[in-house]
């Protein structure tokens, strides 16, 4: 797919703005803090809000989880609000797959936010610019609003730039090439996946991601392996791509220790975001941008998770001994 030309959209151009999903259960100051800022982004009056709210799991913050359902349903500022809410706790992720199952059902895209992230002013325009630009690319498989490496790296002659990696901190999502997270653990999650048989494979995939290895390897050791780590392997090993910001739309308040996958963070990846009065965005296609981001990218995992980087080929060794079955040869030198 080529684009010479300035692909770009005004908020009134935008008529049909994705619809927003937020995922919710007791964390009442983080999702106000998170709607707060999604009413003052352009296009929020036109955007149908989605809050999949899931049942409190304990009596301790069954109170939070009212007060949610009770603001919920006197929310303004946005095209219509539906609240789906639980009788019984289910957990995040059925929570999850059952909201954007209904979801599909009525659109044919979404943007799927978690409650502890917070949004730039500029977050709608950015993500509905990005999914319309890219809607008819197969290969184009979601558009995040949170990009990793911090904004002083940021190239800025680029709006944006294509990756393989995938990010749930706000992301835009196909109802034609979304995978369910039962599907996802289908293909990779139940063994160790002959992708990573071919040592190729997994250069490639170091190359791209450096933590991605470990990480998967570690969920298939453990029985316990993430939905994001298997859509970036589901990416990589299929050449698909993401569309991320030059600058971040999208922090991540969850490092607090109230998030379920998250720890505390002494100092956030992201403190402010930049370019919030920007309303337009170019989405011609820039291979330099591409190029350059992916490796200030690595980059950044490495410093970020140094073993996991350090360590990939020793466990990509070990892996591949106990799949293939090379039990008498040494493990290389590192």
């Amino acid at each position: 797919m080529s684009r010479t030309k300035l692909s770009a959209y005004k908020d009134w151009e935008i008529r049909n703005p994705a619809p927003v999903l937020v995922l919710t259960c007791n964390r009442w100051a983080h999702l106000k803090r998170l709607l707060d800022a999604l009413q003052v982004c352009p296009l929020s009056e036109k955007t149908h809000l989605y809050v999949a709210l899931d049942a409190a799991f304990s009596d301790l913050v069954a109170p939070q989880t009212e007060e949610i359902a009770r603001y919920v349903r006197t929310l303004k500022g946005f095209s219509g609000v539906t609240l789906w809410k639980q009788k019984t706790n289910i957990g995040r992720i059925c929570n999850y797959n059952q909201a954007i199952d209904k979801v599909f059902e009525l659109h044919d895209r979404v943007i799927f936010l978690e409650d502890d992230n917070i949004v730039a002013s500029n977050f709608l325009l950015f993500m509905n610019s990005a999914m319309e630009s890219f809607s008819s690319d197969p290969r184009c498989f979601s558009v995040s609003g949170y990009t990793f490496q911090p904004s002083k790296e940021a190239d800025p002659t680029a709006d944006f730039y294509r990756a393989p990696y995938f990010s749930a901190w706000g992301s835009g999502l196909f109802r034609d090439r979304y995978l369910r997270a039962n599907e996802l653990v289908k293909l990779y999650g139940t063994k160790p996946s002959k992708y990573f048989f071919s040592p190729l494979n997994y250069a490639k995939a170091r190359k791209l991601d450096p933590r991605l290895f470990a990480m998967y390897n570690e969920g298939i050791i453990s029985g316990k392996i993430y939905g994001d780590v298997l859509t970036r392997l589901h990416i990589i090993k299929n050449n698909l791509y993401s569309i991320f910001p030059a600058t971040t739309k999208v922090i991540n308040q969850g490092f607090d220790g109230t998030g379920v996958h998250c720890g505390v963070l002494e100092k956030p990846f992201h403190e402010f975001f930049e370019k919030e009065n920007q309303r337009t965005f170019c989405f011609a296609l820039n291979r330099t941008a591409d190029t350059y981001y992916q490796r200030q990218n690595c980059k950044w995992f490495s410093r970020q998770w140094p073993d996991l980087a350090k360590h990939s080929l020793s466990l990509y060794w070990k892996y591949f001994v106990r799949a293939v079955g090379l039990r008498k040869c040494p493990p290389p030198l590192i």
